[in-house]
């Protein structure tokens, strides 16, 4: 993409262009051009000279910098805690220890995670995804923290809270780049894909549940924690669709026609049923998606909201192949209307006998403009009765209802309901002609 200074380029070098000498080459022009004009800022220390790869690269130092610092962080809470996890308590911390009973069960949990994690890393198919030791890094890192914070009896601080939603953050980006290359995958999927799916879906849920009851923690009386509070859960909301639940919804689409493609072929053939993704993707959106009701109503509001509008932008995306799909369909209906409008058409001065309109043939066609138009119209009311595709409800309902713009637009339906018309007409002046 041409930015303003790369067009401000283009002008300079056009200009200078225009004034060179005709007795100079181009090479020996810039040469002097730069030794006149000298540069106003000296180039950037990168390889390319660029300000953009530098200043890419200080974000890249800076992410870096950040997660050993966090990492630090996280070690040193891990310090303060075992010395008084391993001294002997007093009677009252015995006492306090005792019923916390629910951390206990959370580090447990954690154990098992741990196994998960290690089975997963033998798994040929990850070691080829790229960013999957970030992974096993990341949820390293946050296990210790959450582990520390259920095992201590004092309350989170602002700080603790800061530092485990960034380290919830870097492992759900961590997550998700093992995700995407799978759901944005052209190759014919494998077993192993399912499985990976449903192993990160129990990550996923565990970083979530683990995460929010901390982000969620009731604020004590006389400060001001509320809005602190739910900035940090819009952050972690907005992670989590960037990262997860957009993506899962929005896979739906391509891996159904992939799937679909590949289980009927053009050429059939006795090759083993393909491996269909969608049932672990959808199980991998609900156990993400579930935990998340807990939040605050508004913002869970506002989730669902941003998700639904997500799935209805994805029933058909509008892109370039789409668009002449559209306009092939459209004008492939004209012509077919046409067609049916000739059909159609009554001769003047010729009576049709009576065998050109048979009643099998009549139930035929009425069958086939019900099935047509009840595809194209918008389900306002209920599925109309095959069984009796003339009466008087059906032909409310078909008049009635509105087009579905996905399938058909307002021009393409009411040229269907003009033929549906013209069939009636001839369909009763051949009763007619008959009965004279």
């Amino acid at each position: 993409m041409t930015s303003d200074a790369d067009r401000l380029r283009i002008a300079i070098a056009l200009t200078a262009l225009e004034f060179k000498p005709a007795n100079q080459t181009c090479a020996s022009y810039v040469l002097h051009l730069r030794s006149i004009f000298q540069p106003s800022t000296p180039l950037a220390p990168a390889t390319d000279g660029s300000w953009r790869t530098h200043a890419l690269a200080l974000e890249e130092d800076l992410a870096k910098l950040k997660k050993k610092y966090e990492a630090e962080q996280i070690k040193t809470l891990v310090g303060v805690a075992a010395p008084v996890s391993d001294g002997a308590p007093s009677g009252s911390q015995s006492v306090k220890r005792k019923t916390k009973k629910k951390p206990n069960d959370k580090r447990t949990d954690a154990v098992d995670l741990e196994a998960i994690l290690e089975d997963i890393n033998g798994r040929p198919e990850f070691a080829c995804v790229p960013m999957s030791d970030s992974l096993f890094s990341s949820f390293s890192a946050f296990q210790q923290l959450t582990s520390t914070l259920w095992s201590s009896d004092d309350a989170v601080t602002a700080a603790q809270r800061s530092l485990l939603l960034s380290t919830t953050t870097r492992t759900l980006n961590a997550a998700a780049s093992v995700l995407h290359p799978i759901l944005n995958s052209t190759e014919i999927p494998a077993s192993s894909h399912a499985s990976t799916l449903q192993t990160l879906a129990v990550l996923v849920n565990h970083l979530v549940t683990s995460s929010l009851p901390f982000l969620l923690r009731k604020r004590k009386r006389g400060t001001n924690q509320p809005a602190t509070v739910f900035s940090l859960l819009n952050k972690l909301l907005d992670v989590m669709l960037s990262s997860t639940l957009n993506p899962l919804v929005e896979s739906f689409f391509p891996l159904s026609r992939h799937y679909l493609t590949l289980l009927f072929p053009p050429t059939p053939s006795k090759t083993m049923l393909p491996v269909d993704l969608r049932p672990a993707v959808l199980q991998f959106f609900q156990s993400t998606f579930s935990p998340l009701v807990s939040a605050s109503s508004a913002y869970e509001a506002n989730l669902r909201a941003t998700v639904a509008l997500t799935a209805d932008n994805t029933r058909l995306p509008w892109t370039h192949d789409n668009r002449v799909n559209g306009l092939v369909r459209k004008d492939v209906f004209w012509y077919l209307c046409t067609v049916l409008h000739i059909v159609f058409t009554l001769s003047k001065g010729r009576l049709t006998s009576e065998s050109a309109l048979g009643a099998v043939s009549e139930r035929q066609i009425v069958d086939a403009f019900t099935r047509i138009v009840n595809r194209c119209k918008r389900r306002t009311t209920g599925p109309c009765n095959d069984e009796n595709p003339n009466s008087d409800s059906d032909a409310g309902a078909i008049q009635l209802a509105t087009p579905d713009l996905d399938v058909i637009d307002q021009v393409c339906y009411e040229m269907l309901l003009g033929v549906m018309e013209r069939y009636w007409r001839w369909s009763g002046e051949v009763q007619h002609n008959l009965v004279l």
